[in-house]
């Protein structure tokens, strides 16, 4: 029999690449929209956009590429696993999800305690997932650990997400009276203070993702 049709380093580069411009595209829109955008029927009348309009900007363009990571992040996985198990596309997916159905209702890929978990269950803690924290460094994977809350945070209105929103804004030091109903968009635009604006929480989670997207694209398949 035949074995299946590798999963290739060109393909695992595309995906990284298209992943990174939609990052700069997240960034473009960011820029003009939150940082510059102006709203009016006619030049006479445009006026700069402000809050809450502008973190509430931020927070739709943020939860967009959030979306696309966790995609993207499934794809790595995926081609580590034809990589190393040498399965069909196909077949993968019953290897990351449920032997009977698959990836069906399987979500979580844009959580990284769950990649390193899942990783690490399936090839040992040698494989790029199972020794994720240590091929990314600190830095990117808490990034992308605080990324993950906040998208379920916008997500998910209350309940257990919004407690680790709560607890994510206390380990970054923000008062009782400041974080108090605090807004997503706020916690992008406006954290940390004093930082310069392209190091604000925003552009921060992006960068954690461009450096996955690089790093994953390195080392795999």
């Amino acid at each position: 029999m035949a074995p299946p049709p590798r999963i290739t380093k060109a393909a695992v580069l595309a995906q990284s690449e298209e992943f990174v411009e939609n990052i700069n595209r997240a960034r473009a829109l960011y820029k003009k929209i939150v940082q510059a955008g102006f709203t009016g029927t006619s030049a006479a009348t445009a006026t700069r956009l402000g809050n809450p309009d502008t973190r509430d900007a931020a927070q739709f363009i943020f939860f967009e590429i959030a979306a696309k990571f966790e995609n993207f992040a499934k794809s790595m996985f995926q081609a580590e696993v034809r990589s190393k198990l040498q399965v069909t596309a196909n077949r993968s997916e019953f290897v990351m999800g449920d032997l009977d159905n698959g990836l069906n209702n399987k979500l979580g890929w844009g959580s990284p305690v769950r990649l390193k978990e899942r990783g690490h269950n399936l090839f040992g803690p040698k494989s790029f997932f199972g020794a994720i924290v240590a091929k990314l460094g600190n830095v990117t994977y808490n990034a992308l650990v605080s990324a993950h809350t906040v998208r379920n945070r916008i997500a998910h209105d209350g309940g257990a997400a919004q407690q680790k929103f709560v607890k994510l804004l206390e380990g970054a030091g923000i008062p009782p009276n400041i974080r108090q109903g605090m807004s997503v968009g706020r916690y992008l635009c406006d954290y940390p203070t004093g930082s310069a604006l392209t190091d604000r929480n925003f552009h921060r989670f992006l960068a954690a993702y461009e450096d996955f997207a690089n790093k994953a694209g390195a080392a795999l398949p």
